[in-house]
């Protein structure tokens, strides 16, 4: 058994799959060579044979003939043991035949689960790829909008910046304008602050 390369064969897979020679087909159906030793076989045997292959079909028949006539063997029973021949291997073709078609059925009906399987199991891990999918959405969603509140307290900090880093001119009544500013800048910056400790 082969299994270097992991592959296992299946129980039963070698007497399935092994042919039986000839002679094995032959035997099994219960023909044997004749006692005469002048079967078909001989006659295709001698048909074959360097001393009339060449010849006319005349002349090959009327040898035949006149070899089974020598050794007593009728002509109708080389047919006979031809027909019987010929019926056992057809049988036996049939029987591999149809089971052949059984072998592929079920294989076929294996090949239909195994795709219905990864079927399911392409459908679970997709089910699971697009969860993974709207999870990562939601939090850029999530993050998109701190972004744009970030921006909103940015731009109200920089406006109280800009508003406080305004030079304030110095004596008279200048002076006391820009010490109101001052004032109402320090307000300002409280009111920021409260509101940024608020949104967190």
């Amino acid at each position: 058994m082969n299994t270097s390369n992991g592959f296992i064969p299946e129980p039963g897979s070698a007497d399935r799959h092994e042919m039986l020679s000839y002679e094995d087909i032959y035997h099994a159906a219960g023909i044997m060579n004749p006692a005469s030793g002048y079967g078909i076989h001989k006659v295709v045997e001698m048909l074959n044979s360097e001393r009339i292959r060449d010849l006319s079909k005349e002349v090959k028949r009327a040898s035949i003939l006149m070899a089974l006539d020598a050794a007593g063997t009728r002509l109708d029973d080389v047919l006979a043991d031809a027909t019987r021949r010929q019926d056992a291997l057809n049988r036996y073709e049939a029987g591999k035949k149809k089971q052949m078609d059984e072998f592929e059925s079920a294989k076929a009906r294996e090949i239909k689960e195994v795709e219905e399987e990864m079927e399911r199991v392409r459908a679970h891990y997709a089910e699971r790829i697009q969860r993974n999918r709207d999870l990562v959405a939601q939090e850029k969603e999530g993050l998109r909008n701190w972004q744009m509140a970030m921006q909103h307290e940015i731009q109200r900090i920089a406006e109280v910046i800009e508003l406080c880093g305004k030079q304030a001119v110095p004596g008279g009544a200048a002076a006391s304008s820009a010490q109101g500013q001052t004032s109402a800048c320090d307000k300002l910056v409280e009111q920021t602050r409260g509101a940024a400790s608020g949104q967190s």
